[in-house]
């Protein structure tokens, strides 16, 4: 046990020591962005003041308004944001199939929407991270006996990383501090006699703890201990170098989504790190600016010795006795050093420019150009959002994918999912993300058909027959598809073959045969919504 206990503790000193380097920049950039996480070189007592070292809070904003946007277009509260699929052809896919997958997402997504949207609540947290420091830790803790998970951003001072051989974090080291009365509801008696004795005391003293989590060796299959888990976890008194417990997790319980790996680095890069210049630039102009405008609203006074200013009374309302000589001349003047505050101010704001567009600022303000028509606004929408797909794959490979998967797996071992009907047992399901930011990385298909049916419009209206190229049941789903319609509402291939046969049925009972002309009519119905989108794209 203690040599478990020593040898994590080595570990995780030789993972910090790693990193030395990037916790002082780290620590700058949290400085001058985001000064209430600034705590990786050093503790700061609690309530500290932390904005000394900012005189322009563009880069903080930037970065806020960066995180917030990334919440509303990936993980948004109000929207769906992800749905299940099967690896299924759809022509093949029962309706039975689809159902079971929608009552799954909605269950998993109400999940995620429980206890208070603690999840929503603390994404914003990782986003933050994400977009400041480069790196986010979540953490998802089970609740075997309910199924429920809680959820939590980890500061990423307190977390270590490691990584396998396929370039995926599997490991992490958090360490952090609990007091007396924490560690005891923890672990109870098997905390150290020291700690035991300051909960008489001392029950808020606070204590250092180590958290490891890493992939498990030896796993025993078929053992439904921790031993049978994939990956083992031990919680450590470090000051008094005890092993305090060891468990397991089936899945691993943290994502830790990075926001560029450029550097080549365990840790990643962020838009901060690129701004770092810019801002460190915009604090030292803001600076000089505001010394500079007090001065030429305050001047400092011309006066011939020390004596002569003394008792001198500058406030508002003032008299200043012996202010004028015997001829009526003024015995003090202010000092103007004709300095061009304006030019700060514009030197400042081209900085300012610099800071927002490193942060993205330009792709999340709305589309303010009038007369524009819907075709226009998505093309510019799909346009600037296509700077945002890298990223936002990235996020769903290492933050989205895992999360989702950990967070069936412990429903399904909580029992609180329906048995999958068969045709499922035998194929995958995958996931498909349906938010607004990953929508409109997929409108381009939609976008394609819509300009296709604009060009051929001038054709259509001459030769209506070339609009038999075209499928479109194919080009319904496709654009359904495309801008996230609900995958319970559209058909099945079957079924719409199905309802076709019947109205046919029913159409030959009543009025007799189809006429010869109608299928030409349909046609023609193909031409006109080609003119009308041609006619605006309204």
């Amino acid at each position: 046990m203690d040599n478990i206990a020593d040898d994590l503790i080595r570990r995780q000193e030789a993972l910090a020591g790693e990193r030395a380097t990037l916790d002082t920049l780290w620590q700058e950039i949290a400085e001058l962005m985001k000064p209430l996480r600034a705590d990786f070189t050093f503790q700061r007592v609690p309530g500290d003041k932390r904005t000394q070292k900012i005189f322009d809070a563009t880069a903080g904003l930037a970065a806020d308004n960066l995180a917030a946007g990334l919440w509303g277009m990936i993980t948004n509260a109000a929207n769906d944001w992800f749905t299940l699929r099967s690896d299924l052809p759809e022509s093949e896919e029962a309706q039975a199939t689809k159902e079971w997958l929608d009552d799954v997402t909605r269950r998993m997504q109400g999940t995620f929407a429980a206890n208070g949207q603690r999840f929503y609540a603390r994404v914003l947290e990782l986003y933050a991270d994400l977009v400041t420091f480069g790196t986010g830790v979540f953490y998802s803790e089970e609740d075997a006996a309910t199924g429920r998970v809680h959820y939590s951003c980890r500061h990423l001072a307190e977390c270590f990383i490691a990584e396998n051989e396929r370039d995926e974090v599997d490991t992490v080291f958090r360490r952090f501090s609990f007091t007396a009365r924490q560690a005891h509801k923890r672990w109870g008696d098997k905390c150290h006699p020291s700690l035991l004795r300051a909960l008489e005391k001392e029950p808020d003293r606070r204590f250092s703890f180590l958290h490891a989590v890493m992939p498990r060796e030896d796993v025993a299959r078929g053992r439904f201990d921790p031993a049978g888990m994939a990956f083992a976890s031990f919680y450590i008194d470090v000051e008094n170098r005890l092993l305090l417990s060891e468990g397991g997790y089936h899945d691993f319980p943290y994502q830790v989504p990075r926001w560029s790996t450029a550097s080549r680095g365990l840790y990643g890069d962020s838009p901060a790190m690129l701004a770092l210049p810019d801002v460190k630039m915009l604090n030292a102009m803001s600076k000089t600016t505001i010394v500079a405008a007090q001065k030429a609203v305050d001047p400092p006074l011309l006066a011939v010795d020390e004596v002569a200013v003394r008792g001198l009374r500058t406030h508002p309302g003032g008299i200043i006795y012996g202010g004028l000589d015997e001829n009526g001349r003024r015995r003090y003047e202010p000092l103007h050093s004709n300095s061009n505050v304006g030019l700060g101010l514009e030197l400042e704001e081209q900085r300012r420019e610099a800071v927002r567009q490193a942060f993205y600022f330009s792709l999340l303000q709305m589309v303010q150009q009038p007369n524009q028509t819907a075709t226009e606004v998505l093309a510019r929408q799909e346009e600037k959002l296509r700077l945002m797909g890298p990223h936002l794959g990235r996020i769903q490979a290492e933050f989205l994918d895992p999360l989702i998967r950990r967070q069936f797996g412990i429903m399904r071992r909580a029992n609180l999912l329906p048995p999958p009907p068969k045709q499922l047992r035998a194929s995958g399901i995958r996931i498909e993300y349906v938010s607004p930011l990953a929508r409109a990385q997929r409108a381009g298909e939609g976008a394609a058909i819509v300009r296709a049916l604009e060009s051929l419009a001038p054709l259509g209206g001459i030769k209506p027959e070339i609009y038999d190229n075209i499928d479109s049941d194919a080009a319904a789903r496709l654009l359904a598809q495309s801008f996230g319609v609900p995958n319970n509402l559209l058909r099945t291939p079957g079924a719409v073959k199905k309802l076709r046969q019947e109205a046919e049925k029913e159409g030959a009972a009543g009025d007799g045969a189809m006429p010869a002309g109608m299928q030409g009519d349909a046609t023609a119905g193909l031409g006109d919504l080609g003119a009308m989108l041609s006619g605006g794209g309204q």
